[in-house]
């Protein structure tokens, strides 16, 4: 199965039947991945995000890791922490965008800073990939402290917006 595992995570990208089973059945994706049951669900918002990204995977199942969401799982309890988003296979720039959540129970234990630094890592190896790019609501501090722990310049901003981005050197 195709994912990263760091010393802490697994990184799982979810095929089209999981994604769905994220959205409308979580308990029975935790079951089928042999995971531990999470308290956490996803929010409106959330699940609306990984609709799109159900339906760019239905398009696309061959390289469906490229538009689909990752889980991460924490290997210690064997639960899902959050998940990590490639919305895309990599623009004429060589850009590739990701996003990425952490359950609220599981912030700030670093998970996602070193889901980040792995992913990024992947993708700057992956052939016509030249920048990844995040971007941010510009009062969610904490997503910009892991983009700035793991290396990442802001380069852009919009009213609402930072972008950021990773690039090969």
């Amino acid at each position: 199965m195709l994912g990263i595992t760091t010393d802490r995570l697994k990184m799982i990208p979810l095929k089209a039947e999981n994604l769905g089973l994220l959205i409308k059945d979580q308990k029975q994706l935790e079951s089928n991945l042999s995971l531990n049951e999470s308290s956490s669900i996803l929010s409106q918002e959330l699940k609306q995000a990984m609709e799109v990204r159900l339906s760019k995977v239905l398009t696309d199942e061959k390289n469906y890791f490229w538009c689909t969401n990752w889980i991460i799982v924490s290997k210690d309890i064997n639960e899902i922490v959050g998940g990590i988003m490639i919305k895309g296979t990599p623009n004429d720039n060589g850009e590739v965008v990701i996003g990425y959540y952490t359950h609220f129970e599981h912030q700030g234990n670093g998970f996602m800073t070193e889901a980040v630094t792995n992913l990024k890592n992947w993708l700057l190896k992956q052939a016509n990939v030249i920048y990844v790019i995040a971007d941010t609501e510009k009062d969610n501090i904490g997503s910009h402290r892991v983009l700035e722990k793991t290396g990442a310049e802001m380069y852009k901003e919009t009213e609402e917006l930072f972008f950021w981005r990773f690039f090969t050197s």
